[in-house]
């Protein structure tokens, strides 16, 4: 019992407050709720390649007095059986800032270390962001890593193609 309660917390790694305090300290953040068309649906998924889970989609919008300072997208995707959560910060260009992992379901072991993360900052939407490719395997953890790069793949595209372009 001690061992499930244990995984249990093990779960969310960071809650969403503290996630965005680490990716935007001291701006003033705005949580919005984006509903995306059948035909902004499909243009994410071809560019990102890889499939959008949900046309409900979590963005959050940093400001200051000069204006936007940063957007992120909160993608959760199932990694092998169970659910991840992670937190994609684009910087204004589009640019890749941080990416930050809120919730791992599966076992601890099938997360990549904190630093493999940082190796998706300054990254755009690009063929080389792919494991493989530009982005480092980690052995032990493929599906986790296949899963954190179509989950920022996905911001990207969201970010170009929905959220900076004219409303």
């Amino acid at each position: 019992m001690a061992a499930a309660a244990a995984g249990a917390r093990s779960e969310v790694l960071l809650d969403e407050k503290a996630a965005l305090e680490r990716a935007f300290a001291g701006k003033d953040v705005e949580r919005r709720t984006v509903y995306l068309t059948a035909e902004q649906v499909a243009r994410v998924e071809k560019a990102a390649r890889s499939r959008v889970s949900s046309p409900v989609v979590t963005v959050f919008e940093a400001h200051d007095e000069t204006g936007v300072t940063g957007r992120a997208v909160l993608d959760t995707f199932v990694v092998r059986t169970m659910p991840a959560s992670v937190l994609t910060v684009m910087a204004p260009d589009g640019r890749v800032r941080m990416s930050l992992v809120l919730r791992f379901s599966e076992p601890p072991d099938y997360l990549p270390r904190e630093g493999w993360l940082r190796t998706l900052e300054g990254r755009s939407l690009d063929d080389d962001l792919w494991p493989g490719r530009g982005v480092q395997a980690v052995t032990g953890a493929t599906l986790t890593v296949q899963g954190l790069t179509e989950a920022v793949r996905r911001a990207l595209a969201l970010d170009a193609l929905v959220l900076r372009s004219p409303r």
